[in-house]
């Protein structure tokens, strides 16, 4: 049986997180033996507390780090990266972003394989390219309740075109333009699902909260953090599922829409316009663009229900199970010398 160290955030709100225990659990269905290594989402980062995770990775045959850079600030990746080439163990390295060039360098030439989850990420790492593997980021395809039955769970009258968004709630994600384009789509509501990492609400939130009930003066639902639990549920709700992200290297929350089959509109930004291509959503350029597409997607049953078919083909043809098996192969072909 195969054993891999991972490392990675665990049992926080954080994407990376809910990432990881998706693969490893992928992984240990087909029978690899994952050992979580916790790297700390919040905290302080200093050289001892990477000497304490380089302390806890058990004997294994290949290293996973999960890596974003945030999570290695100030600067540790010479730290990180010399201790683990010291451990002498085969490594493979998944950038959930790109294009720092010092740290693509520093991980480019420690990490035997390095795994991003686009072209656009392939393209843009800095480090030594031969390394790079596109392996796409999974998706649990998951059949929703009828939209009759989520509505009216949500309090919310059937009959009313729902517009929706689950996900981190910041200023990058880029609500402000959802919900100016919201402004002039009529008879239709939106529904904001998601907060922070910690805590209910942010100022910001709470500012963008306010500024939407008045824009949309009974036309917007708040839902706060949405459990797993209530996913399918909230997802079921949704005619359209929105996602105005204003930078993305990927992103799980969309793909966790695509992944509840949900006829998906996203702003174009290079990782989405490539699942555009494949038919899983479709991008917009503007408030304008966004406005004209959802009146056309909400009046439009048949290119709804094409994008909701787009959607399903795409998440079971990246199902984590699929996912996983592109990552098995990869650890056998790093054990092997390839």
């Amino acid at each position: 049986m195969m054993k891999i160290a991972m490392i990675s955030p665990f049992f926080v709100r954080c994407g990376i997180a809910t990432y990881t225990a998706a693969l490893s659990k992928a992984l240990a269905d087909l029978d690899c033996e994952v050992f979580g290594v916790r790297w700390p989402r919040f905290g302080m980062r200093t050289p001892e507390l990477v000497k304490s995770v380089l302390d806890r990775i058990p004997e294994v045959d290949v290293i996973h780090h999960q890596c974003e850079y945030g999570l290695l600030v100030p600067n540790l990746e010479g730290t990180l990266y010399d201790g683990l080439r010291q451990l002498g163990k085969p490594l493979v390295v998944t950038m959930h972003s790109v294009g720092n060039s010092a740290a693509d360098k520093i991980i480019g030439e420690v990490g035997g394989r390095i795994v991003v989850h686009n072209e656009w990420c392939a393209r843009n790492f800095q480090g030594d390219p031969k390394k790079v593997v596109i392996i796409p980021h999974g998706c649990a395809p998951v059949e929703c309740p009828p939209a009759e039955v989520c509505k009216k769970a949500l309090g919310i009258d059937p009959k009313v075109p729902i517009v929706g968004y689950v996900g981190f709630i910041s200023p990058n994600k880029g609500l402000e333009v959802l919900i100016e384009a919201m402004r002039g789509v009529p008879n239709a509501a939106l529904l904001i699902g998601g907060g922070w990492f910690v805590g209910d609400e942010t100022s910001y939130i709470m500012q963008l909260k306010q500024w939407s009930l008045e824009a949309l003066k009974g036309r917007c639902m708040w839902l706060g953090y949405v459990p797993d639990e209530r996913l399918a549920l909230v997802y079921g709700a949704m005619d359209v599922f929105a996602y105005p992200s204003k930078h993305a290297s990927e992103s799980g929350a969309l793909l966790m829409g695509i992944a509840h089959g949900r006829a998906t509109i996203a702003s174009a930004v290079p990782p989405f316009k490539e699942k555009e291509k494949s038919g899983a959503l479709v991008t917009f350029q503007s408030v304008e663009d966004l406005r004209e597409k959802l009146i056309r997607l909400i009046g439009g049953d048949r290119e709804r229900k094409a994008l909701e078919e787009g959607a399903k083909k795409y998440a079971e043809a990246n199902s984590w199970r699929e996912v996983a098996k592109k990552h098995k192969s990869l650890y056998e072909d790093v054990l092997s010398g390839g």
